[in-house]
């Protein structure tokens, strides 16, 4: 009887080395490669706004450059402060090189509310290199369904609860990749943005 589960045992390991070295070779079952997902990611697409300085500005004209998009309004009591003061950082870290290829741009969700003059007085807050743009609330909502932006008013509050994705897109007007940050985390986040930047931008 002993012999007979022994032989049993040996002729499993046996099947066992057969099938793993069967998967080896063909690179089937547990040694398949996964395949990657090369479908293009569906975000962005061309805009016309108008900045805090009262100018004009197509996507078609930054088409040249990397451009680090965050959508967000004035009145946001932390979510949006933070987020451009971590963008602003992050501008401070990066070389020449970097700033002649790229665009920082806020778009606001709240065109109602953001006028030129508002985004104008926002705009002192942060590194004047961030555009700040606004528009009808047409062609803001164009904007947002485009970017797939998250954004929602508070009823009977002047809150907006809104995504708080950065995006990076390439000069070619796709998207590239996106920073989600953490605003509790003792990292510092700007560094994320400056390595993501380093990275891509070139």
């Amino acid at each position: 009887m002993i012999k007979i589960v022994r032989k049993i045992f040996n002729l499993l390991i046996l099947l066992a080395f057969i099938f793993f070295g069967y998967c080896y070779f063909t690179k089937n079952g547990i040694f398949s490669q996964t395949k990657i997902d090369n479908t293009e990611v569906a975000i962005g697409g061309d805009f016309s706004l108008i900045n805090q300085d009262g100018q004009v500005v197509h996507s078609n004209d930054l088409k040249d450059k990397y451009k680090l998009i965050f959508f967000g309004f004035s009145l946001c009591k932390r979510i949006c402060p933070m987020h451009l003061g971590i963008i602003s950082e992050a501008l401070a870290k990066l070389d020449n090189n970097i700033h002649k290829k790229l665009q920082a741009i806020f778009i606001t969700i709240d065109p109602e509310r953001d006028s030129i003059k508002k985004l104008k007085e926002f705009h002192q807050q942060f590194d004047d290199r961030i555009q700040m743009l606004t528009g009808t609330r047409e062609e803001i909502d164009q904007v947002i369904l485009k970017y797939k932006v998250y954004a929602s008013k508070v009823a009977g509050e002047e809150e907006i609860n809104h995504s708080s994705v950065i995006y990076l897109i390439g000069p070619d007007g796709k998207y590239v990749t996106h920073f989600a940050l953490n605003l509790d985390s003792s990292e510092n986040q700007s560094d994320k943005i400056v390595a993501g930047l380093k990275r891509y931008v070139n």
